[in-house]
């Protein structure tokens, strides 16, 4: 291998369960590599929503992709970056003809929420109007 790529496989943020996942990737330049992500939520009655950011050596953290589970497609696409959502709630990140400029620290950060089946609200909001005489 010419090159690693780490990453961890949940948020680098705090989370409830402080659950981080650390691993290592080597790959060649020009190959395809995959990225695992796994969900640990089992709630099954809840959205989740995929972010993937990347931190070049040296450099802030960037965004690179996000991705639903309930959005009725199920692959997304960036430039050589790509993400499929499966049913098993993973969501890997695969990167194409992977290069030297992709060594780096990439982090899947997962964010959920529960579904409502039927949400009712009232509002009652007043706009007055005000007239200046000149």
């Amino acid at each position: 291998p010419l090159f690693s790529l780490c990453k961890p496989s949940e948020s680098p943020l705090p989370t409830p369960a402080g659950r981080q996942f650390l691993s290592e990737v080597s790959a060649t330049v020009g190959q395809r590599v995959v990225l695992p992500c796994q969900s640990t939520i089992e709630d099954s009655g809840s959205s989740l929503n995929f972010f993937w950011y990347r931190q070049l050596p040296g450099e802030a953290l960037t965004f690179l992709l996000q991705a639903f589970k309930d959005s009725g497609n199920d692959k997304f696409r960036s430039g050589r970056f790509s993400v499929v959502v499966y049913k098993n709630e993973t969501a890997p990140l695969e990167i194409a003809y992977v290069s030297f400029e992709d060594t780096a620290i990439y982090y899947c950060a997962l964010m959920y929420h529960i579904k409502l089946s039927h949400i009712s609200t009232r509002a009652k909001s007043a706009l007055r109007r005000t007239a200046q005489e000149g």
